[in-house]
């Protein structure tokens, strides 16, 4: 059930590659004179590449950008059109293709520009800006799109028309080459930490891919600043990009194929870490859970619930973005062996008899059994297994007694029983807050890890304004 890391090792494992020659051609300045190739058609078709890719990318992020109100889809957008329109250009007045061979400060200039905007465009799209802040850039989200639009078309139009008036020394000039070379290297940096950051948590594909396109980008500046024209080095730094975009090109390929690429999109702009987790389960985790919620009326919402404030109290103990993630999915599913329970036991209307009791006790179990191949014995089975477990070794199904108990599970417990007293039951109406927040704190040591209690109090409050559902009303499905 977790998406597969060889989806991005092959990714990273390029990168890698790529960082190893640039480094011996670096140390072996003979092997990069080796491996010059002027061809000015080459470089046409090798950036026209990149910049199809860029614009395809673009044009997806655009779409989404035009019709959602959100300030990152928007950055993502107007990084990757700034690189297309940028790169079409670079290659297009390649020197003795259709401009003349004195211009060729204009091919560095375009290049140099291409990346400096996608590095900017990047980081700013992985920025938490204030809400008005982002409010006014969503306000404007069109003509903002549309001009940026203006400003690739007229800077092409004077490339291939008028380059004699863009400024050479510009690109000549070494504070400009190692301005670009700082900010890119900061600015794509920054961007690949919060991308992989997100793929970390989620495990969606085009996180991973978007990271590997900032690394790229950053090291094609590096190649570019070091590289002699035609050299091995200039031209690594292409492939560099090109690789780079289709990284990113193949996540967006890989969520098109699935029917969700303007989704996709959207899942990179979503920062609330509650939100970046439910985005990253995978199908199988959805149905599974659509699957429990139809099968018991009590888990209605229960999940998703318990998961939210399992993940707020995760996070308030540091748990790494891998645990957060384990433990996001393990409390979804927490009750998924209740699906093997027959109905005449788990839709019994009223005092359940004590050997029902004991079936009902069979839950943990038969849903670790259950998704033990798919989990393999990991964090998410710990918890479906010992959420009831108790700090004082009471509990169920094996008895476990405090550091005992997995830390996940030990979270997941509380998440558990508060979500389930704040809810309307068939017997009994929801708990109010500070009745339950109370039952917590005086089970601290008992029914609880004090640490996870602890940790639980300072996020309730968070929780309740954005979850809580105790005006829910319960059905109770009846035996057949």
């Amino acid at each position: 059930m977790r998406r597969a890391l060889p989806q991005v090792t092959a990714w990273v494992l390029g990168l890698s590659a790529s960082t190893a020659l640039f480094g011996v051609m670096r140390w072996r300045p003979a092997l990069d004179a080796a491996t010059a190739w002027k061809s000015p058609v080459g470089h046409v078709w090798i950036v026209s590449g990149v910049a199809f890719l860029a614009l395809v990318v673009g044009i997806v992020a655009a779409a989404a950008a035009w019709q959602r109100t959100n300030a990152r889809t928007l950055w993502i957008a107007l990084g990757f059109l700034s690189m297309a329109g940028f790169f079409f250009v670079h290659g297009l007045v390649t020197p003795g293709f259709l401009v003349g061979k004195n211009y060729f400060f204009l091919t560095g200039f375009s290049g140099r520009l291409a990346v400096l905007a996608a590095a900017t465009c990047l980081a700013a799209s992985a920025v938490d800006w204030p809400e008005p802040v982002a409010r006014r850039m969503v306000a404007w989200r069109h003509p903002i799109l549309l001009a940026t639009g203006g400003v690739l078309v007229a800077y092409g139009a004077v490339g291939l028309k008028a380059p004699h008036i863009l400024p050479s020394v510009l690109v000549t000039a070494p504070m400009f080459r190692y301005v670009t070379l700082g900010a890119v290297t900061v600015l794509a940096g920054f961007a690949c930490v919060r991308y992989v950051s997100g793929y970390v948590r989620t495990g969606l594909p085009l996180f991973g891919a978007i990271a590997i396109g900032a690394m790229m980008l950053a090291q094609s500046t590096y190649s570019m600043h070091f590289g002699k024209a035609w050299s091995g080095t200039f031209w690594l730094y292409h492939f560099q990009l090109l690789f780079g975009y289709s990284a990113i090109g193949w996540g967006l390929f890989w969520e098109f194929s699935r029917g969700r690429a303007i989704q996709a999109i959207e899942d990179l702009t979503v920062t609330d870490v509650v939100e970046q987790l439910r985005r990253g389960h995978t199908e199988s985790i959805v149905s599974l859970a659509a699957a429990l919620e139809a099968r018991d009326g009590y888990t209605l919402g229960h999940g998703e619930r318990v998961a939210a404030l399992a993940i707020l109290i995760g996070q308030e103990m540091r748990l790494s973005p891998t645990r957060l993630r384990a433990l996001a999915a393990g409390a979804l599913l927490h009750d998924v062996g209740k699906i093997g329970i027959p109905d005449a036991v788990l839709h019994k209307p009223g005092r359940l008899s004590a050997e029902e009791y004991s079936v009902i006790q069979e839950h943990p179990a038969r849903g670790d059994v259950m998704l033990g191949a798919s989990f393999s014995g990991s964090a998410e089975c710990l918890v479906i297994r010992h959420h009831h477990e108790r700090w004082d070794g009471a509990g169920y199904p094996d008895g476990l007694a405090g550091e005992a108990i997995p830390l996940e599970a030990r979270i997941a417990a509380v998440a558990d029983v508060y979500d389930a007293l704040r809810s309307n039951r068939a017997y009994r109406i929801a708990w109010s807050a500070e009745d339950a927040v109370g039952l917590i704190a005086r089970d601290a040591g008992s029914h609880f890890d004090p640490r996870c209690a602890e940790a639980f109090a300072r996020v309730v409050a968070v929780w309740e304004a954005r979850y809580a559902d105790d005006s829910l009303v319960y059905h109770e499905r009846r035996a057949a």
